[in-house]
Parts: structure tokens; sequence; C-alpha cells
């Protein structure tokens, strides 16, 4: 995702640069990450061991495509949570705008670092959904956390885009008691995200926000409008 200068003088533009530059909180994109500290999926595995996982998850519902079958045990072997993930916990969820079918591979928090509020009080909490492709979301699961949006940086800082705070989410409140995103919000999210272009990639992953402040939700610029929200009004 690149941002373009839209509107605004380029003094306002490079302010925003500077702003993003230099927050402290700001998580650093995938595309700034070296590679040498970039996450490394297995890339290899047991074959007879990736047979079993998936002989029996297909055997746990049987509207499971195979070929999904096999792509979601790769992705579990690829970033070590097999064979320790409990693959009986896996479930097939009927989503009823759309009419499809959702596998859902529920992940145990105590696998991650889960972080503490943002701005140290839990006033409110979020579910969210995040798409992407195989790729990327092998990072997330290897890293346990789903970067901002990819910028490119220019020494030139008239030309330079907006360092991103943030990635794009399809998101609900929830209660502030639900320690895992609810049936419903995740029945809601996933058949929402169909309808989008983010509907059309290979995985979904869903993520929990606790914070002092509300989510901004933006109906028209998506993620490009949000990163410039960011710069105008701060986090």
């Amino acid at each position: 995702m690149l941002i373009n200068v839209h509107s605004g003088s380029k003094d306002e533009w490079v302010r925003w640069v500077k702003f993003g530059l230099k927050h402290k909180d700001r998580m650093p994109a995938a595309s700034e990450v070296p590679p040498e500290l970039k996450p490394r999926p297995t890339i290899s595995m047991d074959v007879e061991a990736f047979h079993e996982a998936v002989k029996t998850l297909q055997q746990l519902d049987g509207r499971i495509p195979p070929d999904i079958t096999k792509k979601a045990i790769h992705l579990l072997f690829s970033t070590n949570l097999l064979p320790g993930y409990e693959l009986n916990k896996a479930y097939v969820m009927e989503l009823p705008s759309t009419n499809v079918h959702t596998l859902i591979l529920p992940l145990p928090p105590s696998i991650y670092q889960i972080p503490k509020p943002f701005k140290s009080n839990h006033n409110h909490t979020w579910a969210l959904l995040h798409g992407t492709n195989i790729s990327t979301s092998q990072a997330i699961l290897l890293e346990g956390k789903i970067r901002p949006a990819n910028w490119q940086f220019n020494r030139n800082y008239q030309k330079c885009d907006v360092p991103s705070f943030g990635a794009f989410f399809l998101g609900r409140e929830v209660a502030n008691t639900d320690a895992d995103i609810p049936d419903w919000a995740i029945k809601e999210l996933m058949d929402t995200i169909q309808k989008k272009g983010k509907g059309q990639q290979e995985i979904n992953i869903g993520a929990m926000y606790t914070g002092a402040c509300q989510h901004i939700a933006f109906k028209a610029g998506g993620n490009e409008r949000a990163q410039l929200a960011v710069a105008e009004h701060g986090v």
C-alpha cells in the first residue's frame, strides 16, 4: 500500500512524515524489518506427520475441501504450531449472508505475549479481522503481531510515503470481559469480509485490541486515509 500526496501543502506533508518517523509508539512495517530479522517459516516437515494431520482435520468435518485442509496444515507446520496444535479445536462455521463455509482455527493466547492495553487503560475491546496471503500470514503467526501497512521511504520527505501506523482491519466492538473473539463477532466479521476485496485473500487472521481509545472507522479512503488521520490528529 503506497500513500500518495492528494492534497495539502508540501510543508504539511513533510510534517506528517517527520511525525511518523519520530513517533515512539509506531511499530515498524514489514518493509522496514532488515532481512536478517525477518521471521523464517519452516520449509521442511515430516511427510508422515503431515499426511496424518491432514487426515485428522479432514475427518473433523467432511465439508472442508481437500486443498483447504492441506493449506491449513502446511500453514500450521511452517509456523511451528504443529505438531503441538490441537486440531480437534478447529471447526467449520456457516456464514448466512454470503452462504459460504469458513474453517476456523482457534489459537491459544498462551503462545503469544499479549500487549498491555493501549494507553494503559482497558476501556474498549475490539475484535479485528485482517485478510492476507499465505506468506504474510506465516510472518504474522511466527511473530505474533500484525505489522502496519508497507510504505516506501525517500530521503526527500516531499516524495516520501507517510510512515504507517497500522494495518487495515474489519472490526466489531465486543465486551471488555471477552478474552476471545465471540462467535457472533466471528460470524459478522467473516460474513462482511467475504463481500470486500480482502475477503478474496487466502487467510483471514483474527486479533483482539484493548485500550483507552476507540478505534476509528473510515467508510471511504481505507488504509491510506487512516494513516493520514494519525499524522493529522495523533495516536
